[in-house]
């Protein structure tokens, strides 16, 4: 395992970085026909430190809530010092960052190439 600031530093730095390209892309990238899923107040307050009265992307919303959920379960097996479980959580946390922030870069160069070819700023 780790030791605590190498963990501490690596997990919030994935979560900042990925929890702010969601929001960025959520933000401006995503076109309001996509499929979107309307938040409850709880899911609001809990996961998304945004304010939010419209919809949000629904890989966004998966992203966010598996991070959180994988990240908070991290922390308790390194505090309860659960080895076997940690490395499945860390590998897990590793997966969600990576799978997740490829998919929404390839999402939005798809939709950048698509309106450079169309000719729209």
């Amino acid at each position: 395992m780790p030791d605590i600031l190498t963990l501490l530093l690596g997990t919030f730095a994935l979560y900042i970085l990925l929890y702010g390209g969601c929001w960025s892309i959520d933000k401006t990238d995503i076109e309001k026909y996509n499929r979107k899923i309307k938040l409850n107040k709880y899911t609001n307050i809990l996961f998304f430190l945004w304010s939010r009265n419209e919809k949000v992307y629904w890989l966004v919303y998966v992203l966010i809530i598996s991070e959180s959920i994988v990240f908070i379960l991290l922390w308790i097996s390194y505090i309860t010092n659960v080895e076997y479980i940690f490395k499945i959580l860390f590998r897990m946390y590793i997966y969600i960052c990576l799978i997740g922030g490829f998919i929404l870069v390839i999402k939005v160069l798809k939709k950048r190439v698509k309106d450079f070819i169309s000719g729209k700023k």
